[in-house]
């Protein structure tokens, strides 16, 4: 297809991203620059976070998204080579497009079935996990791809209770609370390091209405003056994490 073909293509993606946020309070998928910066700044700082460990690996973005953070990883993190998947077509269509680069390679495949020949030093997978009804497939698929001496890097939200099909996110299969993850993920792989990014400690959330979603994504949600709120990534250790009611773990792991 030619340029002015997919220009139109990523201008009609970014389009109805924008919609479902205005008309709908909705925006699962991370589409650089039309997303809330609150929520924006989230996803790159995962992935910014991720550069220390990627420096001449084989890198697999897995569940990559429309695009920007395997982008991120080959231009800031000297990488070796990206691999990006992802079960949508039109994202990876878009990222090829919106964020080539000549170390990225996408392909559309699901999470829990993509295998490559040659394991990967380094796999990220950001707030996927959540939203699988196999979950259990998908780590032991992660376990297969990834090289004996490898790293893998997962983030998902976090809750006070673990939560099958929790009210307040439709997209989501389930949520863990700090310690049933962390348990689920030491079943798979040697547990290094965790850390907890934009935490809650038990926080109170209004019900996940049309109204209250669009005022969330707004950030209004959680401010700063909010005592029990913190900004940014830091190790678990600093927190009482079985108190953590919101925000995101990110692991760091080893295979087994």
């Amino acid at each position: 297809m030619n340029e002015i073909e997919e220009e139109l293509f990523c201008t009609k993606y970014e389009l109805k991203t924008l919609a479902d946020l205005v008309l709908k309070g909705e925006a699962e998928r991370w589409v650089k620059g039309f997303l809330h910066p609150k929520y924006e700044i989230e996803h790159i700082e995962r992935y910014r976070f991720a550069l220390q460990f990627v420096n001449n690996k084989n890198v697999l973005d897995i569940a990559c998204g429309s695009g920007y953070g395997s982008f991120l990883i080959a231009e800031q993190g000297n990488a070796l080579k990206v691999t990006g998947v992802d079960l949508d077509a039109d994202a990876v269509r878009y990222g090829n497009f919106r964020y080539a680069h000549h170390l990225v390679n996408r392909f559309v495949d699901d999470a829990t079935k993509y295998s490559s020949a040659t394991p990967f030093d380094v796999i990220i997978s950001y707030e996927t996990v959540e939203h699988l009804s196999d979950y259990i497939l998908f780590l032991k698929n992660i376990n297969q791809n990834l090289a004996e001496d490898g790293t893998f890097i997962i983030s998902t939200p976090i809750s006070k209770k673990t939560t099958i099909k929790p009210n307040h996110n439709p997209y989501h299969e389930i949520e863990w609370s700090y310690s049933d993850f962390t348990n689920l993920l030491q079943e798979h792989f040697i547990l290094k390091d965790t850390f907890i990014q934009n935490a809650v400690i038990e926080g109170n959330y209004p019900e996940y209405t049309l109204t209250n979603r669009i005022k969330n994504r707004l950030g209004k949600r959680i401010t700063k003056s909010d005592p029990k709120f913190f900004e940014g990534i830091k190790a678990a250790h600093d927190l009482k994490v079985e108190e953590l009611d919101a925000g995101y773990i990110i692991a760091v792991l080893n295979k087994k």
